[in-house]
């Protein structure tokens, strides 16, 4: 960047414009690093504002799940967002060190710009009661996969071949694969693996669980009804016998009047 600058030293000196100081300069990284820690801030307040506004699981709570993270999923998608924060940071830097006052709120709405691409690339992933949803971006679809229509779940951890912020070149990538009963595989968002691989897990696990819940109970649903028959099957003789008796009563009135001997009358 600084061989940057001394190329366009000319017209910056032509335009009454100087090279920053070594102040100037010392001020770069602090401004970048404000900027990230902004970004962070802002859109974790906007993320947690978003899930309360509208959140994933309609009409039942969230047991578990995990998101995306920004600085540590090395994808194309997060990069971008990144490099928005840092040219936010750089566009107020080259305010302070030229004395240029709108530089600052373009920068400001750099930031804001950034935020909002955070929000419409924000995947998340949720587990309930009943369903694992999961939705690739605010106000994007939100898919609903119902448990007892999964056969089997899955981590998946990978190497990343990005750069991110936070590990350089030395990335990995986790997710949750959920193999359906019709032999589908449904692959939930990525993450980064080293700081969301255990909510990656204890959604699996959870889901694990409510699957073995929902299979003890098909269990007991298919031996209730033998449970019933055999109730019946008890209850059988008795009214067998109640029906035999009514028989013999009808057919000992039949011999009688054959025989012409009257029946007494009731009452």
């Amino acid at each position: 960047m600084a061989a940057g600058l001394a190329v366009a030293s000319p017209a910056a000196q032509a335009s009454g414009l100087s090279l920053p100081s070594a102040a100037g300069w010392l001020m770069l990284p602090f401004l970048l690093a404000a900027a990230v820690a902004m970004h962070i801030a802002i859109g974790r307040g906007a993320k947690a504002l978003a899930a309360v506004l509208s959140p994933l699981t309609r009409g039942e709570l969230e047991v578990s799940g995990y998101e995306r993270r920004v600085y540590g999923t090395a994808v194309r998608a997060m990069q971008e967002i990144v490099g928005l924060v840092l040219l936010a940071g750089l566009v107020v830097w080259l305010g302070m060190a030229w004395g240029l006052p709108w530089a600052t709120p373009i920068g400001a709405l750099i930031l804001v710009a950034a935020v909002v691409l955070d929000l419409l690339r924000w995947e998340r992933v949720n587990v309930s009661a009943s369903y694992v949803w999961f939705q690739r971006g605010l106000g994007q679809s939100v898919h609903q996969v119902a448990l007892e229509n999964i056969r089997d779940v899955s981590v998946v951890e990978t190497e990343a071949r990005g750069f991110t912020l936070r590990r350089l070149n030395r990335n990995r990538l986790c997710r949750l694969n959920l193999r359906m009963n019709d032999k589908r595989v449904v692959a939930l968002p990525k993450t980064d693996a080293y700081s969301e691989l255990d909510a990656v897990e204890a959604a699996a696990n959870l889901v694990r669980t409510r699957q073995q819940l929902l299979d003890s109970r098909a269990g007991h649903r298919q031996a209730h009804p033998k449970a019933r028959k055999a109730d019946e099957v008890t209850t059988q003789p008795a009214v067998h016998d109640r029906e035999m008796m009514r028989e013999l009563k009808r057919l000992r009135r039949c011999a009688k009047a054959a025989s012409g001997v009257p029946t007494p009358s009731k009452g």
